[in-house]
């Protein structure tokens, strides 16, 4: 994480009681090391579903769909849908079942298939909302082909950007991360200059970087 584990835990700690489904989730993502986005981070995507009021959720990365069920929280009250997209075939088939638990599976599509050629069959505008948490060797990928998929004012998440802090010029780690630390500070050059979009990065969790499409 990009700052201490305990001030984490300590943000975990003020949330609400969680649901015990999440709780069962996020006990079975760290027992198989399943990598799921932090409560807070998740909290903090279905406070931003729903005070943006979106509708047409893209998820690029579903897991055992953690993090799914909190955009699907987001839109508790709210007429939407979501679209998510992961290759684990195993994985995904688990987040089903998750997803029927929740009694939210009517409102969920699953894809499992390479998001990179999924991403290619929807039309430009599909999505007012997007999140990202895949491979992140492929994130330049993924701006390609999601950039259009945003409608004007859309909002587009991506987890992870700064990778445990080691993105920051002058981080030490071990050499084989050089590959992948290298591309995630390409990603995010990229996407702070995109002109398309206006960009934050948040250092909570392992860095979130959070964008408007202009309209």
């Amino acid at each position: 994480m990009f700052y201490s584990f305990e001030l984490e835990q300590y943000l975990g700690e003020l949330l609400p009681e969680r649901d015990p489904l999440f709780l069962e989730m996020e006990e079975q993502a760290l027992k198989e090391t399943i990598p799921v986005v932090t409560p807070p981070v998740g909290n903090f995507l279905a406070w931003l579903v729903k005070v943006s009021k979106v509708s047409r959720i893209l998820e690029v990365g579903t897991a055992i769909g953690y993090s799914t069920l909190w955009l699907a929280k987001g839109l508790t009250g709210l007429e939407g849908e979501i679209t998510t997209i992961d290759m684990n075939k195993d994985r995904a088939t688990r987040a089903i079942e998750y997803f029927k638990r929740a009694g939210v599976e009517d409102m969920i599509k699953v894809h499992m298939a390479d998001a990179r050629k999924v991403l290619l069959d929807f039309e430009p505008g599909s999505f007012d909302f997007a999140f990202v948490d895949a491979a992140k060797g492929e994130y330049l990928d993924y701006l390609e082909l999601v950039t259009p998929l945003i409608s004007p004012g859309g909002i587009l998440v991506v987890d992870n950007v700064l990778f445990r802090g080691w993105v920051v010029p002058g981080s030490e780690f071990a050499p084989k991360y050089e590959r992948m630390v290298g591309h995630l500070r390409e990603f995010l050059a990229r996407l702070s200059q995109n002109l398309e979009f206006q960009t934050s990065v948040l250092p909570f969790g392992d860095g979130l970087a959070v964008s408007v499409k202009r309209e």
